[in-house]
């Protein structure tokens, strides 16, 4: 029993130095393998990434860059158009330089602003004259008419043409009723005629008429005043703007008219013609018309002052008021030397005074 006893301790150390060197082989064997796997394997990498590094995306393109789109700003409503401002019935066409005239009464024009109304005839200006009166002197409207023939056959001689004439009675935007005469064929010339009440040397008019004037209007003394052919009655307002309206629809390169009342150029005129400068210096003046183009012109004061028209120019002035003076039973001088003889009016004919709006010292 004691040598079995001694045995199996070298038994048990054989059988651990064989598993040992059974390990050993085991580990260089699998070792071996593995360096010939990779020396069989030339493609692949060294290294490799590590498998949780998630692969990088694929670039995406930009879009594509859009070119401008105007935006339309929202519609802003528009206010409706104005109309075209009405045009007045009494516009006549001119192709030249034109002067207006506005008096009181028909031969005021000849008396007093002749020859410089001739001389623009002469010289190719269309011509315009107004007549705010009748010139009845209470005598009625055959008195008015005759008057009125006068001045168409006056203007004839100034245009050297012996031309019939049209009448066209027209309501102006004012509200008035105008009267106008144009030669036949043309419209160069045109004589235009409201017809009030003559107010005659007192201002205060004639019993025919009911004792009305422009100088009666002005004051206060009446509201309106009525034309003596049955036209619609004007105020002092609806007469300024019936000037007005003529001025604006005539256009005219110059403006002659009576000196104003308050002047101290019309002391001793004729109420009528003071009446209508300061009338139609009112309506110059609302329109805007450039002061510079305006005369006035001196009435019945002028026999002070010195004589200035002679000679020819004064033979053609008489001439032309002759002509007129035919129809004028009041006036009826048969050739020039009655016409120079009469009082007031000889002396008048040989004078003409135009002022400018500086010189009428009203400020």
């Amino acid at each position: 029993m004691g040598s079995h006893l001694r045995a199996r301790p070298a038994r048990h150390n054989r059988r651990r130095r064989q598993a040992v060197i059974t390990t050993v082989i085991a580990v260089l064997v699998v070792a071996a393998s593995g360096t010939a796997a990779v020396a069989f394997m030339p493609g692949l990498p060294k290294s490799l990434p590590p498998a949780a590094i998630t692969p990088s995306p694929a670039p995406v393109a930009e879009p594509a860059e859009q070119p401008d789109v105007p935006v339309e700003e929202p519609a802003i409503p528009q206010e409706p158009a104005l109309p075209p401002a009405p045009v007045s019935p009494a516009a006549l066409a001119c192709t030249t330089s034109s002067l207006m005239s506005v008096w009181a009464h028909q031969d005021d024009d000849l008396i007093f602003a002749n020859p410089d109304i001739s001389a623009a005839i002469a010289g190719g200006e269309c011509v315009r004259t107004l007549y705010l009166t009748a010139g009845d002197a209470g005598k009625g409207a055959g008195y008015s008419t005759s008057r009125e023939l006068g001045i168409l056959r006056s203007y004839n001689v100034m245009r050297g043409a012996q031309s019939f004439w049209d009448e066209h009675t027209v309501t102006l935007l004012s509200g008035a009723e105008l009267t106008m005469f144009t030669p036949q064929g043309s419209t160069d010339t045109a004589v235009a005629f409201l017809r009030l009440p003559d107010g005659g040397l007192s201002g205060g008019g004639f019993p025919a008429t009911g004792h009305t004037s422009m100088p009666m209007l002005l004051n206060g003394s009446i509201a309106t005043i009525a034309p003596i052919d049955g036209g619609p009655p004007v105020s002092t307002e609806g007469l300024g703007h019936t000037i007005s309206e003529l001025l604006s629809a005539w256009a005219p390169s110059r403006l002659f008219t009576h000196t104003p009342g308050a002047s101290t150029l019309s002391h001793g005129d004729h109420p009528d013609h003071a009446a209508t400068g300061t009338l139609t210096r009112q309506a110059w003046q609302a329109v805007g018309y450039p002061v510079d183009a305006v005369r006035y012109f001196v009435g019945y004061p002028s026999e002070q002052m010195p004589v200035n028209v002679s000679g020819d120019v004064l033979t053609h002035k008489v001439d032309v008021y002759r002509t007129y003076a035919k129809e004028d039973v009041v006036i009826a001088c048969a050739d020039n030397a009655a016409c120079l003889s009469r009082r007031g009016f000889g002396a008048w004919l040989q004078r003409s005074y135009a002022k400018t709006d500086a010189e009428l010292g009203i400020g």
